[in-house]
């Protein structure tokens, strides 16, 4: 019998951070309306404060996608490994058929910029620009995640065997530093400044993605750490790491006057600063999301009906989004909790529908980045499907 290799996170771990992030992704689209009234009014007694706190909680949320990103396809490759030709093949067909399908499905957004394009005139200059558009900027706005792990599956290969080594690691997390928020105000005051480059490039996001793959070598990474810190520790050093997130957010809209964009992205120190204390705060309760939600089997619909449909959410919500615009305008609490909820409820009803329709299409199912097993009845549990057993009441025998 094979003993069970020890993994850095569980995949119900990885299941229930990609979950979580796709949620908090869908949240944070549906209350933009809020976080721009507060970066104009500055009101801290008002729905946008609100607003701006949960933005900023969810910060962790795409640097997760990358970091699992490159932790599972690490994995994926050090248990089976295979000819580049064959990787190349298969990985860059599965980020790029979703991208392509999707990217069909939302050519009504950029359709006015690319109509305007000198077609006639200058066709040469017209098809870079819709490449331009394409690659380097997306669609839609949720689609640079595809660009950016796209160019990470090309140098994977490459970068596979020295992610194991620390001083890679280092030298990673050095250069995404050298472009991370606040460099530029520092260069400022020497007169220099960074080049112009295009923010869905891999160097602002490759650290997240190497530490994930060498979490994927190291399954102990981290561990001393986090068996010395107490769960109150834990705690206090997310917090501490929210808070200073959002004074550092607070100090670019308020005394740098920074627009919006340049504020709130996520290519900042204080945003890295707080996805190790999330991830320190996951792996330490990992013991206790074990036994109360992962090993749960009242928690298995969960895994079954939701964590499985984090990508498609994170693809699809902005069409629902978009739907719902349309008759929900307001900046009341109520437009804000219908809104979030039309949303979500909206994309995952989508995403049960598109895999109960394209049931017997694998093929479709895949570009829609869709799971493989298609739903059942019994993943359903309030509907007449499996549910958990209930301990069955032993009477006692007489006595004789």
């Amino acid at each position: 019998m094979t003993a069970h290799k020890p993994e850095f996170l569980s995949r119900r771990d990885g299941d229930l951070l990609r979950s979580t992030a796709s949620f908090l992704v869908v949240i944070i689209h549906c209350i933009s309306g809020w976080v721009r009234d507060f970066y104009a009014t500055h009101d801290f007694l008002s729905l946008g404060f609100f607003a701006t706190f949960l933005d900023q909680l969810s910060r962790f949320t795409v640097p997760a996608f990358f970091f699992l990103s490159g932790f599972g396809l690490a994995q994926q490759f050090r248990d089976r490994p295979e000819p580049l030709k064959d990787y190349y093949r298969r990985r860059l067909f599965k980020i790029m058929a979703p991208f392509f399908l999707w990217s069909a499905l939302t050519i009504y957004r950029p359709w006015g910029a690319l109509k305007a394009l000198p077609w006639g005139e200058d066709t040469g200059t017209a098809v870079l620009e819709t490449l331009r558009i394409f690659f380097l900027k997306g669609f839609d706005y949720q689609y640079y995640f595809l660009i950016v792990i796209f160019q990470f599956y090309l140098v994977f290969p490459f970068i596979l065997k020295v992610s194991r080594r620390r001083w890679f690691l280092l030298a990673v997390l050095l250069l995404q530093l050298a472009l991370m928020s606040p460099v530029e105000g520092y260069l400022r005051v020497l007169g220099w400044s960074l080049p112009p480059l295009y923010s869905y490039l891999l160097p602002f996001y490759a650290f997240y993605c190497v530490a994930g793959v060498h979490a994927a070598w190291h399954p102990h990474w981290g561990a001393r750490l986090v068996n010395a810190m107490t769960r109150p520790q834990a705690w206090f050093f997310w917090g501490a790491a929210l808070v200073l997130l959002f004074l550092e957010y607070w100090v670019n809209i308020r005394a740098l006057a920074k627009p919006l964009a340049y504020a709130d992205h996520f290519n900042r120190w204080a945003v890295l600063v707080y996805c190790v204390a999330t991830m320190l705060l996951l792996l330490k309760h990992r013991k206790q999301l074990h036994k109360s939600l992962h090993d749960n089997p009242r928690w298995k619909f969960f895994f079954a009906i939701f964590t499985p449909y984090a990508f498609f959410v994170y693809l699809a919500h902005t069409h629902v989004l978009r739907l719902v615009n349309e008759f929900n305008t307001g900046l009341s609490l109520f437009h804000l909790v219908t809104r979030v909820f039309l949303v979500a409820a909206g994309s995952y009803l989508l995403a049960w529908g598109a895999q109960a329709l394209f049931a017997n299409y694998p093929r479709v199912r895949f570009a829609l980045g869709l799971p493989k097993p298609p739903l059942t009845r019994a993943d359903f549990p309030l509907i007449g499907g499996s549910r958990p057993p209930r301990a069955k009441t032993v009477k006692p025998t007489p006595m004789p």
